[in-house]
C-alpha cells in the first residue's frame, strides 16, 4: 500500500500570495508615509530644465492604484518664455504601456483637469493618445494662434492617436461639439454653430486631410471634405484644396459674402472651393 504525498502547490500559491500581499503592503506604507511634497521643487525644476518652460507645484502626493503607483499633483502653473501662461488644477501620472518601456520608450498615463478642459491618455515622445474632454481653445492664451485668435471657441470634444515617426508627427483626430462658434481662416466672421463634427488626419508627408467636417448652426449647414498640403514652413503649411457643400446658409448673409466673391443661390445654397495657402487663403 503507497502512501498519497501532500500536494505542494497550494501551499505555494498561498506562500506566493502572502509575499505578494506583504510586498504590496511594504509598498503603499512607503508611499503613504514618504514626503513628496518635498519634492514638488525638484520635479518642478526637472520639467523647468527639459521643457525651458518655468513650472509651479502646489502640492504633490502619491498612492497605489490597480495599475500601480499615481503621482498627483495639484495647482501646477506652466509659463513659457514668451509669457504665456497655463494653469492646471491636477496632474495625475501612472507608467503605461508595458511594452514601449521594454523598447526603452518611457510612456506614461496622464490625466488632466483645468478650467479650459481635460485631458486623459497616454503621452511619450513617440505617442499622443487619448481624449480630450470640454476642451476650449478659446481659454489657452490667445498669441498661440496669432492674429486671428482660436479658430473654434467652445467646448469641444476629441480623440487622438498620433504618432512620431521619422521625425514627423502622424495620425487622425476626431472631434465633436456644440454650442460654439467657428472663424475660418479669411472668413469676415465666426460663424455660430449647434453642432460640429470633424475628422482629419495627418500622414507621413505633412499633409493633412480633412476626411469630414459638418458644421449645423443658426446661420449655416454645411459639409466639406479637402486637404492641406506640407509646406516649406512644416506640415499643412501648404496649398489648400477642400470643397464646401453648403446646404442652408441665412439669406441675410448673401450679401456680406457677396463683396468677397462668394456666390450662393438664392436659398443660400451651393459649392464653395477653398485654396490659396493659410497665409492667404482664398475662397470662391
Amino acid at each position: 500500500m503507497t502512501r498519497r504525498r501532500p500536494g505542494v502547490i497550494a501551499p505555494l500559491l498561498r506562500l506566493v500570495g502572502l509575499l505578494a500581499i506583504t510586498l504590496l503592503a511594504v509598498l503603499a506604507a512607503a508611499i503613504a508615509f514618504f514626503p513628496f511634497e518635498r519634492l514638488a521643487p525638484t520635479l518642478a525644476a526637472a520639467i523647468e530644465r527639459e521643457t525651458r518652460v518655468a513650472t509651479q507645484i502646489g502640492a504633490l502626493d502619491a498612492h497605489l492604484g490597480l495599475r500601480g503607483p499615481i503621482l498627483e499633483a495639484s495647482g501646477v502653473s506652466l509659463r513659457w518664455p514668451t509669457g504665456e501662461t497655463l494653469v492646471l488644477d491636477s496632474v495625475r501620472l501612472r507608467a503605461a504601456r508595458p511594452s514601449a518601456w521594454l523598447r526603452g520608450v518611457p510612456t506614461v498615463h496622464v490625466t488632466t483637469a483645468a478650467g479650459f478642459g481635460a485631458f486623459d491618455g497616454d503621452l511619450s515622445r513617440e505617442i499622443a493618445r487619448g481624449e480630450l474632454k470640454r476642451f476650449d481653445l478659446a481659454q489657452l492664451p490667445p498669441a498661440w494662434f496669432g492674429d486671428g485668435g482660436a479658430p473654434i471657441a467652445g467646448a469641444i470634444d476629441a480623440q487622438l492617436d498620433l504618432a512620431h515617426l521619422a521625425e514627423q508627427w502622424s495620425g487622425a483626430v476626431k472631434l465633436a461639439g456644440g454650442e460654439g462658434s467657428l472663424a475660418l481662416p479669411g472668413s469676415p466672421i465666426a460663424i455660430p454653430y449647434e453642432r460640429l463634427e470633424a475628422g482629419a488626419r495627418l500622414d507621413e508627408i505633412g499633409t493633412l486631410h480633412l476626411d469630414s467636417f459638418a458644421l449645423t448652426g443658426p446661420l449655416v449647414v454645411a459639409n466639406a471634405k479637402g486637404e492641406v498640403a506640407a509646406g516649406y514652413a512644416g506640415p499643412a503649411t501648404g496649398a489648400i484644396a477642400i470643397e464646401a457643400e453648403i446646404e442652408r446658409l441665412d439669406p441675410a448673409l448673401l450679401p456680406a459674402l457677396a463683396q468677397y466673391g462668394i456666390a450662393l443661390d438664392a436659398r443660400g445654397a451651393g459649392r464653395i472651393s477653398i485654396s490659396g495657402t493659410p497665409e492667404q487663403v482664398q475662397i470662391r
